[in-house]
């Protein structure tokens, strides 16, 4: 039983890694800013916060320039540990593999307990290397807004909505923290992140959705003093344009043309997922592989 359930644990970590290869949004560059997350200069934010400090900077200064500075080691940490953790998962579990089809099979009785030390080390090191990554993983994708900047937007597209003195008040933004308008990347699932016929056909036809919509891309992001709010929110005009914007009870964001937010979401959840079933299979090889080590040979 030990050297079948060996075995087992040993195919599933190797099947589980290579979803997770074919699905990390990191290795398979379905996150398309991932790939400068291995060259951000982390040291350069960090000298940041420390000159602001010096100088005395106002608090919510301090604390924007330190999200910044975390935002980054962990972005940093987590394209390491999503090629290091699978990589190391896939070759030590075919490894195990094959020992474990010898054991199955008999023809390697004599090697049993070295097998098992081999087995205790894989799961020891893969669980260590799995679940750091899944932490890490799974506070980016939950906590972190996307890097692209997308301003969160309800389910009609709408970032703003008018006050009664006529001016705009962004719907997600809280004092004093200038990244709560942005989405995290577990909001990019959701339909207004993502190519919704209705709303693309009401933009067509020049609505209110599209004389109140502007494509916050092409805009350079500036703060109000003091609020750290951004100007977007409290805008009186189109973007690049004259007129005003009298009327518009809301301000909307262009309607996605793409599906790509969805597919982003979907393989980041399917690989914080399987991370999951490797560190429980990672466990289970610990475990059945020091059973092994302590056999008698008995094969029981």
């Amino acid at each position: 039983m030990k050297k079948t359930l060996f075995l087992i644990l040993s195919g599933c970590i190797v099947i589980f890694s290579i979803i997770c290869i074919c699905c990390g949004p990191i290795i398979t560059l379905t996150n398309p800013t991932s790939f400068a997350w291995r060259t951000l200069n982390c040291q350069e934010l960090s000298d940041k916060v420390k000159d602001y400090e010096d100088q005395n900077k106002d608090e919510d200064t301090i604390k924007d320039a330190k999200k910044e500075r975390n935002l980054c080691n962990r972005m940093k940490a987590t394209y390491g540990l999503e090629y290091s953790s699978l990589i190391v998962d896939v070759i030590c579990g075919f490894v195990c593999t094959l020992l474990g089809l010898l054991h199955y099979f008999d023809v390697a009785k004599p090697f049993e307990k070295v097998t098992g030390i081999i087995g205790l080390a894989t799961g020891i090191i893969g669980f260590i290397l799995t679940f750091v990554y899944l932490v890490y993983s799974a506070y980016i994708f939950t906590k972190d807004y996307d890097i692209d900047l997308k301003y969160k937007r309800d389910g009609d597209w709408a970032y703003a909505t008018q006050e009664d003195d006529k001016r705009f008040k962004c719907l997600y933004y809280k004092e004093g923290d200038k990244y709560s308008i942005y989405a995290r990347y577990s909001d990019l699932g959701k339909k207004q992140y993502n190519y919704n016929k209705k709303q693309s056909q009401e933009f067509a036809k020049g609505t209110d959705l599209a004389k109140c919509t502007y494509d916050s891309s092409t805009s350079t992001v500036s703060l109000i003093p003091n609020t750290h709010e951004p100007l977007d929110c409290r805008r009186n005009q189109y973007l690049n344009s004259d007129s005003t914007i009298d009327g518009c009870k809301a301000l909307y964001i262009k309607p996605e043309s793409g599906i790509s937010n969805k597919y982003l979401f979907d393989k980041w959840v399917t690989t914080i997922i399987f991370s999951c079933f490797i560190i429980v299979c990672d466990i289970g090889l610990a475990i059945f592989g020091f059973l092994l080590f302590k056999s008698d040979g008995s094969g029981i």
